[in-house]
């Protein structure tokens, strides 16, 4: 598989953790943002990172059970393949008194946008959220729910615009690399990443439990 081509000035942040010390349960998600100004160096990228877990402590532990831990934050300057990047080393543990969901399991965010491409919206799967939170067998209750997408976007807009050093970040986004009807061949790749901004207050989350693996079915709308 080629590398992926490169992106000016958007930032990939790949958040990632386990539960219970076990990395064969490991979680992670992939999100973008857009930045003005200065290219970020390495150490920018690693401030920018140990800001991002400070938000996800403040916001988001508290949606996980404490089994559930963030352990990385990984943050690339997809500009060009000598730009910034860090990996910052973390242990932040949810501090939600249950237990955890099963590991095939996930909570669904999903952003609207004008652009129509294979592979519907942009989604976040989060593993979030305890049995204690279930109403019923797959299906989050209406009070957890409403409570992950408040958390969510109050930890996505503590971000948004962030300033470090001569960097300043812009509004959440999504980067998109395959469409088929522009390039029908294999492995579909755009000639030019598709940059869609997203508007994190217009999100919208299922009762529905999701999964990334296919694995615990919902329908789709």
């Amino acid at each position: 598989m080629p590398p992926l081509p490169p992106v000016a000035n958007v930032l990939k942040v790949a958040l990632s953790g386990n539960v219970d010390n076990e990395d064969i349960y490991g979680w992670s998600n992939i999100l973008h943002w857009p930045y003005t100004g200065a290219a970020p160096s390495d150490a920018d990228c690693a401030a920018i990172g140990t800001y991002i877990s400070g938000q996800w402590s403040t916001h988001m532990a508290p949606e996980c059970p404490s089994p559930t831990q963030l352990t990385h934050v990984n943050v690339i300057d997809l500009t060009g393949p000598s730009a910034g990047q860090w990996d910052t080393v973390v242990a932040i543990p949810g501090t939600r008194g249950d237990d955890s969901i099963p590991s095939n399991a996930a909570f669904l965010i999903s952003y609207p946008v004008g652009t129509r491409y294979r592979g519907g919206h942009p989604r976040t799967y989060l593993y979030v959220l305890g049995n204690a939170d279930l109403e019923g067998a797959a299906k989050w209750s209406t009070l957890a729910t409403a409570e992950v997408l408040a958390h969510w976007t109050a930890f996505i807009e503590a971000v948004n615009g962030h300033v470090q050093g001569g960097t300043t970040l812009g509004t959440f986004c999504a980067v998109s690399y395959v469409d088929r009807q522009v390039n029908p061949v294999p492995p579909y790749r755009r000639p030019v990443p598709l940059v869609l901004p997203l508007d994190v207050t217009l999100a919208r989350a299922r009762q529905e439990m999701a999964s990334q693996r296919g694995r615990i079915g919902r329908r789709r709308s």
